[in-house]
């Protein structure tokens, strides 16, 4: 039997808090370290996060990796990975998203669900970081779920 798996980072915060900006700031600290970089994400962001990581290889979901490029080594980033469909759990990987749906902890497909197999590989926890201002407008104009998920960053129901 393998050992679990044990990553770096995992953040689960509303949208619009600064997941993507973290994230690169972490991957920079790696890049100065002189390690490889696999940084994934959805396809409208990948030349504007590339501009911040000179160096790194900046990937849109589903690309495949260059040839030439260390995959064993290096570590992997993934910005919004409950949106992307080619993420997988790494050792050492640096994760963040706003959840996509809502989970119950007792429904059957909770055991293949990519979220809260990530707070399990991170020992049950996770970051969470909160809008700074009111929400009220927010609260009145999106349906409740959904509110929950984007404002306040849940994803238990």
């Amino acid at each position: 039997m393998s050992a679990p798996v044990k990553i770096a980072y995992l953040e689960i915060s509303p949208r619009q808090t600064g997941k993507t900006t973290r994230l690169c700031a972490m991957a920079k600290e790696i890049l100065a370290q002189g390690k490889p970089v696999i940084f994934v994400c959805l396809p409208p962001y990948v030349p504007h996060i590339a501009k911040q990581l000179p160096g790194a290889v900046v990937l849109a979901d589903g690309d495949p990796v260059p040839s030439g490029v260390p995959i064993k080594d290096a570590v992997w980033f993934y910005d919004e990975f409950d949106w992307l469909k080619s993420t997988v759990i790494r050792e050492g990987g640096y994760y963040a998203t706003t959840a996509a749906r809502l989970r119950a902890l007792d429904d059957s497909r909770s055991e293949s669900d990519l979220l809260l197999q990530l707070v399990q590989a991170n020992g049950h926890r996770h970051e969470r970081y909160l809008w700074s201002f009111s929400m009220g407008q927010h609260r009145q104009a999106m349906p409740a779920d959904h509110f929950r998920m984007s404002m306040l960053g849940e994803f238990l129901s």
